[in-house]
């Protein structure tokens, strides 16, 4: 029985076991519906032997074998014979391997898409898809590669060797001009030629249309093409095989550098080598096959977004604008373009480059979007200004006949860019991003230019301003420099050069030195003053020094242009500590050395402590004159007990802030009201004083309606405040 029953379970196991085996075999079978690989599905058709040649002599049959997933390009044997047969081949053999791989690699796109994700390939996936960007994400990597290359880096002169990347394919599908709101083919074959746009149901894939979309594969998909894809050129080197444009290529490439590529060395470089990348610093990197190159922080490969919906938008000037842009603007101070200085040759070229999606004529002058750095919109006839036009594999290029000028060219700083003598102002000018301000259309200036003759003669702070040139084959190697408290010459702040040269900048045209005038500059408080065919700064109006300016020519849009005999900084010295001495015969506030003794006296500007009831904010000083002063003594007007003379010396001040002043008074600037004092008479509440402005003078009235005329057209400013000249006594 107890055999039977071992029987009975082995049968059973076995039965068990042989039903379970079929049922996994069927399993794991491949399905009915799958087609194979994507070798196996172009072999299978018989027409596409020549392609298929290729991709094995090229060494990509693993590929499509199924070892990775990748969506192909692929042109039957027709399309490729009639590709050969244009070239004077006979047979794909023919073309050297090197040569193979970059056109067969130019086919193979990383990854699998069907036809709606080519259309609208959306990189952050479906679960983010972003609407506004429908089709605009055009780009894609393909497996065409340059071999390393070498070239001797002309600022060491040592020879590096270059890493290439993957190229990239444009897909142009009609999603992405409909999200842009243009006409599919007429853009398209502005660049393609007529005829050439056949993607109105889907896309074309750079110059080849699709007969066939989205052919599936075990491990990707298929699109038939009626041409075999060109790999297409950089926009630099479509640049460097016209010689038309070499003029524009040899100003970019003096921006030219190496950075080395750890990446690329530890995985491609031979033992001992390093492989570089090419850039161009400030300059957007037109030789480099991918449009994002971890600027960001992203590693490169791993920014899908900007490296499919960037492209290098280069509008270059042809050899003939470009020369008559040097004789315009530098022939009288250089001798030839390679002797510009490269601060306003960037500022040129990067007007010539853009850097969002890839431009299509109907959007020029139209796209919001497509203007310079700078904001100012790229415009140009996409017909009679151009000659020559191209789609690369890292953008479009447009070739001019005219150069798009910079606005700081013929604004109020074009004497600083095209003048090497005023070097230093324009770095400065540069590094603050003041250029940009000064730019605008909207507001009228003048620009006090020094030379660097007289910057380098300045004293800023306790340091003069030096100059570094450093390499002079390196862009941003330059630097202005001032000496800290160790005596270390060190990099002037952006926010100092900011300052510096916002002493420089008037608000309004100065078109006549004659007569008493008034002029804000761009930092408050601070000012530009003429006086009787004189100018003046704040700090050189007190020392009664003025400065020599020449008028610059020039059809300067946005204002005028002055060359300045010496630096304009605003007064450093302060009210404070100028009062403690003015009874020196130099000093600029002599005239109310009476006033200073009376503060003197009343401990209001002891050493460490002077003026420190106005908590250090900026201040008005109505300020009676030595002859008053004495007179006022003389006849008892003033107090002569410690305590009641601070009480009343203090009616004479008027904080800034206390009062919410953003300007000092001017006659004819409006700045009146009636204001506290720095004099408390009960709890928050002050003695109050009202400027009156009669538009041609200022008047004062004290709290009984005294009136007290400003004696002077023009305060004495310093960097703690204002001093107004008055000739009658305050009342008690």
């Amino acid at each position: 029985m107890k055999r039977l029953f071992i029987y009975v379970i082995v049968v059973f196991l076995a039965c068990t076991y042989s039903c379970s085996k079929k049922e996994l075999v069927s399993h794991y079978e491949r399905p009915d519906w799958l087609k194979g690989n994507v070798w196996e599905v172009l072999d299978n058709r018989k027409e596409f032997s020549i392609f298929l040649s290729g991709v094995e002599r090229a060494g990509f049959k693993e590929i499509l074998n199924g070892k990775t997933i990748v969506s192909v390009f692929a042109p039957n044997d027709q399309v490729f014979s009639n590709y050969l047969k244009n070239r004077n081949l006979t047979s794909i053999e023919q073309i050297p391997v090197n040569e193979l791989k970059k056109i067969i690699g130019y086919h193979l796109i990383y990854y699998s898409y069907d036809k709606n994700r080519l259309m609208n390939y959306q990189p952050q996936g479906s679960q983010n898809v972003q609407p506004a960007f429908a089709g605009l994400y055009f780009k894609h990597r393909t497996r065409s590669q340059d071999a390393i290359s070498e070239e001797i880096d002309v600022t060491d002169g040592k020879l590096k060797k270059v890493y290439h990347k993957d190229r990239f394919v444009p897909i142009l599908s009609t999603t992405h001009f409909q999200t842009k709101g243009i006409d599919a083919k007429q853009n398209y074959e502005y660049f393609f030629g007529p005829e050439s746009w056949t993607g109105e149901n889907g896309f074309n894939a750079s110059n080849a249309g699709i007969t066939e979309y989205d052919i599936p594969a075990d491990n990707g998909y298929v699109y038939v093409v009626d041409q075999v894809i060109a790999p297409l050129p950089t926009v630099y080197e479509r640049l460097a095989h016209s010689p038309t444009y070499k003029d524009f290529l040899s100003v970019y490439d003096r921006f030219r550098n190496f950075t080395y590529d750890e990446q690329a060395s530890l995985n491609y470089a031979t033992a001992g080598d390093s492989l570089f990348s090419i850039n161009y610093g400030a300059l957007p990197a037109i030789a480099s096959e991918w449009s994002y190159n971890g600027e960001s922080g992203i590693p490169d490969y791993a920014n899908l977004g900007d490296l499919s919906y960037k492209a290098f938008n280069v509008f270059a000037p042809n050899n003939e604008a470009l020369s008559a842009f040097f004789n315009q603007y530098f022939k009288t101070y250089y001798p030839s373009m390679k002797d510009v200085d490269m601060l306003p040759l960037s500022m040129m070229l990067r007007n010539h480059v853009y850097t969002g999606n890839i431009v299509f004529p109907s959007e020029i002058a139209k796209n919001p979007d497509i203007k310079t750095v700078d904001g100012v919109p790229i415009v140009f006839n996409t017909q009679s200004d151009v000659g020559d036009r191209a789609i690369a594999s890292n953008g479009a290029f447009y070739g001019l006949n005219k150069v798009l000028i910079p606005e700081a060219f013929n604004s109020v700083t074009g004497p600083v860019m095209i003048n090497p003598k005023y070097k230093i102002f324009m770095y400065m000018l540069y590094n603050s991003g003041m250029y940009k301000t000064l730019s605008s259309r909207d507001i009228r200036y003048t620009l006090l230019i020094p030379s660097d003759e007289e910057i380098l003669n300045t004293l800023y702070g306790d340091s003069y301003i030096f100059w570094s040139e450093g390499s002079p084959l390196v862009f941003g190697d330059e630097e202005v420099q001032i000496q800290n408290n160790d005596g270390v010459r060190v990099a002037m702040s952006q926010r100092q050069q900011e300052l510096f040269v916002s002493d420089h900048i008037v608000y309004d045209d100065i078109t006549s030195l004659a007569g008493t005038k008034v002029y804000r500059t761009r930092n408050p408080y601070n000012y530009i003053f003429t006086k009787n065919g004189n100018l003046y700064s704040t700090a050189t109006y007190n020392s009664n020094e003025p400065v020599s300016v020449m008028p610059l020519a020039g059809n300067w849009y946005n204002g005028k242009s002055f060359e300045a005999a010496q630096t304009l900084l605003g007064e450093t010295r302060t009210i404070k500590f100028t009062l403690i001495g003015a009874e020196t015969s130099s000093n600029p506030l002599n005239k109310y050395a009476e006033f200073s003794k009376l503060l003197a006296k009343a401990g209001m500007i002891d050493a460490g402590s002077s003026l420190s009831f106005l908590f250090g904010n900026r201040f008005i000083l109505f300020a009676p004159d030595n002859a008053t002063v004495l007179s006022g003594i003389a006849a008892g007007l003033i107090p002569t007990d410690k305590t009641a003379l601070t009480e009343y010396l203090k009616s004479y001040f008027v904080s800034i802030a206390d009062n919410s002043l953003g300007d000092y008074p001017f006659p004819g600037f409006g700045v009146q009201g009636t204001w506290n004092t720095a004099r408390r008479t009960g709890y928050n509440v002050y003695r109050q004083l009202t400027l009156v402005d009669q538009g041609t003078s200022l008047r004062l009235e004290d709290s009984d309606g005294t009136s007290i005329p400003i004696v002077e057209y023009l305060p004495q400013v310093f960097n703690d405040g204002a001093v107004y000249h008055i000739n009658k006594l305050l009342k008690p």
